[in-house]
């Protein structure tokens, strides 16, 4: 029998596992991304705005911070439950950048979106 919706809408199906930081000589949990935040970290990372200034020039305004926001929305405690706060990106934009941006390709890696970034790279160059 197939699965009904209130089934489909109740499952917790975004796993979670333990990742080695040797920079913090420890550990963290991560959890897989969300379709929407999957989606989110693919627009904060590629998509350009156009802006135009009193002189009708157009600019382009790219948005930074995407390993410290991806970062914040999928460490986790062993249960899933995050554990950084949307406020907290500015306090990991001061972290070590290699090791965050460790961490958020092993997010990346991990919630299965490692081909479509680099896709999605080749087509942004």
């Amino acid at each position: 029998m197939a699965l009904t919706r209130d089934q489909i809408i109740s499952l917790q199906d975004v796993t979670t596992k333990e990742i080695q930081v040797p920079a913090w000589k420890d550990s963290v949990f991560i959890k897989k991304l969300t379709r929407g935040q999957q989606d989110e970290y693919a627009r904060r990372r590629f998509t350009t705005s156009t802006m135009k200034d009193g002189a009708n020039v157009e600019s382009d305004l790219n948005l930074f911070g995407h390993d410290a926001w991806i970062v914040s929305q999928a460490v986790c405690d062993e249960d899933g439950k995050r554990i950084l706060k949307n406020s907290d990106v500015a306090k990991l934009n001061e972290k070590d950048g290699e090791t965050i941006g460790t961490i958020a390709l092993e997010i990346v890696t991990f919630s299965g979106m490692r081909e479509d970034i680099e896709e999605l790279e080749k087509l942004k160059n």
